[in-house]
């Protein structure tokens, strides 16, 4: 064994690690890149908070009749619930879109009371007196909006607002169109 050149151990470090019981690392490889969720609900999440800061949560509670024009206000409130809408234009006064009289003969007449609007609202009355009698609403409400054209003569708009209040609605509210802030 004089002159003889010993080999190296040669072993590769796969036998190696087959004897050492190491695995070998596998490189998975992946097809192609998917969407990335989170970032989607990252972009979505945004423009929901957006939309939500700067969409009114009110909505559009009271809508104005399309032939009326509503006066103008600086101090307006936002409305609330209504139980009964009255609008009245140069033809016709209507109590929740029902034609109850002639604009004509409102004016005409020399009482406050019109009879025809009284008609009307005392049985709404009765019948809200009656729900809470039955336990179906906690209260009789008093409210009611008017919308009035804002050419209408005035002593139209007494009269419809006596009306209401010899019938038990006493809590009157106009519907206006709110002036800008800007001039």
């Amino acid at each position: 064994m004089l002159g003889e050149v010993q080999q190296p151990n040669t072993r590769s470090f796969d036998d190696h690690a087959d004897h050492a019981g190491i695995k070998k690392r596998t490189i998975k490889k992946q097809e192609e890149a998917g969407l990335i969720i989170t970032s989607l609900i990252d972009v979505f999440v945004i423009v929901l908070t957006f939309l939500l800061r700067t969409i009114s949560a009110e909505g559009n509670l009271l809508t104005s009749a399309d032939n009326l024009v509503l006066p103008m206000s600086a101090h307006a409130q936002s409305p609330t619930e209504v139980s009964m809408i009255i609008t009245g234009d140069d033809k016709t006064i209507s109590v929740d879109g029902h034609p109850v009289a002639s604009t004509d003969s409102v004016r005409q007449q020399d009482s406050l009371l019109v009879v025809p609007i009284y008609d009307v609202l005392a049985k709404k009355h009765a019948e809200e007196q009656k729900a809470k009698m039955l336990g179906i609403i906690k209260e009789v409400s008093d409210n009611v909006v008017v919308q009035f054209d804002k050419n209408l003569p005035y002593d139209v708009v007494t009269k419809v607002m006596a009306t209401c209040g010899y019938v038990g609605y006493t809590n009157i509210k106009f519907a206006v169109m709110r002036k800008n802030e800007e001039g």
